[in-house]
């Protein structure tokens, strides 16, 4: 995923938006929730690095010792590169549909993905309230990627991933997106019945419902607060 426009980079706190009613900068959502543990992403990391040393057996020797080092230590980033990539183009693609126009052809690997994206419009039929739109708590903001009335009459917010797995913390993110107050311009943020994660995979889509939004908001301020320990906030006298 692109950046969202409204936001920006602290130097060492990553990233942030400025509340449209405060002027204070807040912490955004997916950077609040980069406080939860994720045990597997070393174990993907190591694989990869693994994986490319094997397929490069033959030629790495031809490589002096710190290109070498630094060409597999940098391979993990370039596959998350390329799955970020592929997740851009799958949004972009979704968001043209949603806003009636002809997206852009889709090619290479997201290209695999366009079906399953297809399927999820012509049997979810999403009426759209709002896109990409950015929405502020009290004390930290996010950018949602879809609210829309569903065709069982719900208002609801929708997250898109094309990742292999619906992951605990997307519940963590739509909570804190459905609990926020108020949007970029300052108006009030439009409340939702329900949240759900959809998966956009090149076996189809999977769609996954928040089972209990106050409960996982309340999860989430636990990591908001998590956050700015971890930020050295109160600390030390």
């Amino acid at each position: 995923m692109t950046t969202p426009a409204l936001a920006q980079n602290v130097k060492g706190k990553g990233r942030h938006y400025q509340h449209p009613n405060t002027g204070e900068l807040v912490p955004s959502v997916t950077n609040i929730i980069g406080v939860l543990n994720k045990p597997a992403l070393p174990r993907w990391a190591a694989k990869v690095v693994a994986e490319q040393a094997v397929a490069m057996r033959d030629s790495l020797p031809k490589l002096d010792e710190a290109e070498a080092i630094d060409l597999l230590k940098s391979s993990p980033w370039r596959s998350s590169s390329r799955a970020a990539d592929r997740g851009t183009t799958i949004h972009a693609y979704l968001e043209a549909r949603m806003q009636g126009l002809d997206p852009k052809e889709i090619s290479g690997e997201a290209a695999r993905y366009r079906k399953a994206a297809d399927a999820f419009l012509e049997e979810w039929t999403p009426q759209p309230l709002h896109l990409e739109m950015t929405v502020f708590g009290p004390d930290y903001a996010g950018t949602g990627d879809l609210w829309a009335v569903l065709n069982n009459g719900a208002t609801a917010i929708l997250d898109y991933k094309t990742s292999k797995a619906v992951y605990a913390e997307a519940a963590l993110q739509l909570a804190a997106l459905a609990g926020a107050t108020v949007t970029a311009d300052g108006t009030q943020a439009p409340e939702v019945d329900e949240a759900w994660v959809i998966r956009i995979g090149e076996d189809g889509y999977e769609a996954k419902r928040v089972a209990d939004l106050h409960y996982n908001y309340e999860a989430f301020r636990a990591c908001l607060q998590a956050w700015h320990w971890m930020n050295g906030e109160g600390v030390y006298a």
